[in-house]
Parts: C-alpha cells; structure tokens; sequence
C-alpha cells in the first residue's frame, strides 16, 4: 500500500539507510535534513518517489513550510520517521552548555517541531504512523552521556503519551538502537575521549540494520502495530 512518507536526519547514517531501504517500494519518500547536496544524492540512487527538502528541525518556520510543501505536492502524510538527532559525550563535570542545548533542541525540540505539525494530518490518514528513533540510552544512562541519555528518555515518554493517547487514530512505534557505527560519535569534541568512542562504535550495528526494523515496523498489517524495539549488537 502506498504510503506519504517523512524522514527526518534523511541525509546520513541510519537517515540514508532508511531512504535506500525504501527503494524500490510503492511508498512516497520526503527526506528532510539540513544537508540538501547529500540527501539529492541518495535521491538519485534510490528507486522509489523521493522529494527532498531542505530542513533544520529546529527551525519551526522551515519544519511548516517543508510539512506545506508535502501537503501541496502528495496531499497529506501517512508516515513520520523522527530520525534526526545527535550526541556529544562528556563527563557531565566537564560537559559544554551550549552542547547540552543543542541536543535538546535537536532531539527533543526538533522532534516536538514536526511531530505538532504531523499529527493533525497522521490522524486522518489511514495509515497514521510515527516512528521515533530512540536509543538504548532511552533505557539505561550511560557515563559521560546523562544529558543525551535525558533528550532520549524524552522521546521514549513522547513516544508512550502519544500511544496511550492517540492509539485509536494512528500507530507510534519506538526503536532504540545501541551502537551504531556511524559518523554520530565524530560530534563528541572531548578529545581524550574519542578514540575509545570511535573505536566503540565502530563495532557497532551497521545502519542497515536499524533501517530493517524500521521497514520491518512500518510493513506491519493495519490492525497491527509494534509499539517498540529495542536492538543491539552482538559482540563477541
């Protein structure tokens, strides 16, 4: 069934997995992100209606105008996959202010920006899902990561109140992740501590796999939904 679809953080890592899972399906693909150059190359290799627009979810008046947009060329959204998002790690001691607020305007209030500005079109979709990429950190605080782990619980309880809230009108599916080895940890600008960090991740899952559960999610019947995941890897 063909489905509207909006990707947030569409232009790397599990973003552009997600995108390049989705090729060759009958779904609608908007990819949002901030870096229009790489999401028009993802565009190109995919094989599936793809629209991208160039958006900083952190920036209300872009996240309208990217949902008008979608509304005037596709006439509505039956999908939101609020995978934008971003971490640095500290120890809290040490940790940066300005660091700490943008994760939360990121990955907290960029996803309240678009998940407000989703919602009233989710509910009169027949397909109304929202899929919020969380963490294992959602779950378990970490050291050196309190302020991130908080922005992740956020979501999980954002994910829990629009469940209880709207399960009559629309799907809400979480998936937190552990490791992933993406460029996500090249953020972090502790320098004695990105070594270990590069090297941690890089044993990670690769975004593949995370892209999966997401389609995996999103492939469900309609009378179906999967209202979390949580995936790690496997290390030996």
């Amino acid at each position: 069934m063909k489905k509207v679809i909006v990707l947030t953080g569409a232009s790397s890592g599990i973003g552009a997995a997600t995108a390049k899972a989705l090729s060759n399906s009958p779904h609608v693909l908007v990819m949002l992100a901030r870096n229009e150059e790489k999401m028009k190359a993802i565009a190109a290799e995919i094989n599936c209606i793809s629209l991208v627009i160039k958006t900083d979810v952190t920036k209300i008046e872009e996240v309208q105008k990217a949902i008008a947009t979608v509304i005037e060329k596709f006439g509505g959204i039956d999908v939101l996959i609020n995978n934008a998002g971003l971490g640095y790690f500290d120890p809290i001691d040490e940790g940066k202010l300005e660091e700490w607020h943008t994760m939360i305007d990121v990955n907290l209030k960029g996803l309240l920006n678009i998940t407000h500005g989703c919602i009233p079109l989710l509910k009169t979709s027949e397909n109304g899902h929202i899929i919020n990429i969380t963490s294992v950190a959602a779950h378990q605080v970490f050291p050196n990561s309190a302020v991130y782990s908080a922005t992740k619980h956020a979501v999980l309880a954002i994910s829990k109140g629009l469940h209880q809230e709207l399960q009559k009108d629309l799907k809400v599916t979480s998936i937190s992740p552990g490791a992933v080895n993406t460029a996500f940890v090249n953020q972090t600008t502790n320098k004695e501590m990105i070594d270990d960090l590069k090297s941690y991740f890089a044993k990670g899952m690769q975004p593949d796999t995370i892209a999966q559960q997401i389609v995996y999610a999103l492939e469900q019947p309609k009378d179906v939904t999967i209202s979390e995941i949580i995936v790690r890897p496997g290390r030996t």
